[in-house]
Formats: C-alpha cells, structure tokens, sequence
C-alpha cells in the first residue's frame, strides 16, 4: 500500500525532465569507502570526479574517476576506480533521482595488499538538490562488484556545476 502511494504520489509530482540534449555536468565528491577483498575489509574515504552529458531528457552518458585512502593492520591501502555507463535521470520539481550503471575497473595496492586490478560492474543511486539551474548538490551511494568475491562500496555527497542547457 505505500509502495502504490509513493508511486502514485511520484507520478503526480513528476514532469519531463529538463535536461537537454547537449547539457553537460562535472561534479566533485567525497565521502566514505569500503572495499571487501578475501581477509580484508579496510574503511576509509574516497574522493571522485565526474562528467556526465544529456543523450536525451532522461538519459546521461556518465564518467567517473575516484580514489580512496583505508586503513588497516599493515599501513594504508590505496584504490583508484574508473567507470563509464548510463545514468537515468528524472526531474521531480527541485529533486532530481538518479540511477547509473557502468563498468569499469579498481585498482587496490599498499599496506598488506599486492598490486590487484579488478574489472567491474557499478551501480549507483542518488539525489540532486537543485541550488539553481547550473548548481546542484545531493547525496550519493554506490556499489562497484568487482565481479569475483570482491565489492566496493562508497557513499556521500556531490557538488554538481552544470551548462549547455540554453
């Protein structure tokens, strides 16, 4: 029952994206991170870059570079991911929800750990809080699978300039 309330409370709220074709975005984040690799599982903190441009209204072509600090028995541990993917978006008023996949790779070295290189697939979600037409913010999550036994996950908040929408 709150599922379909939710829903449909979206649906009324909801109009057509405002994104154009040919708007662009780069946004900074940081944030915690967390990779689990067989016998470690060190936290720490990530710091990202990405650019996204409007294929259409709804959806973005998304390129992500982040690096992240962990500590753990040994000394530091050090991770750099890249990714490229789709990002679905859907403009609700100032609320901007978003989901993204792509695939890309992570590489993890320092401390206990040999030099290691995983591809991986990525799934995110967030929120953007429209500030003003070329400024957002909003919080973020996600999870990189490093497609073995091995994940990387990271959440926090992102500052967003965007252009190109004239």
């Amino acid at each position: 029952m709150r599922l379909t309330l939710a829903i449909a409370l979206l649906a009324v709220l909801a109009r057509p994206a405002r994104a154009d074709d040919g708007e662009s975005a780069i946004s900074i984040s940081a944030g915690y991170a967390s990779f689990a690799i067989p016998e470690h599982e060190p936290p720490g903190g990530a710091l990202g870059l990405e650019y996204e441009h409007g294929l259409s209204d709804v959806f973005w072509l998304r390129a992500a570079a982040a690096g992240g600090v962990y500590g753990a028995d040994g000394g530091p541990s050090y991770a750099a991911q890249g990714s490229i993917g789709l990002t679905y978006v859907v403009d609700v008023v100032k609320y901007i929800p978003y989901l993204h996949l792509g695939i890309g790779g992570v590489g993890v070295f320092g401390g206990a750990l040999d030099r290691q290189l995983h591809p991986v697939a990525e799934l995110g979600a967030g929120l953007d809080i429209l500030a003003r037409r070329d400024l957002s913010w909003g919080p973020w999550l996600r999870l990189a699978s490093f497609l073995d036994d091995s994940e990387f996950v990271s959440g926090g908040l992102r500052l967003s300039w965007r252009w190109g929408f004239f």
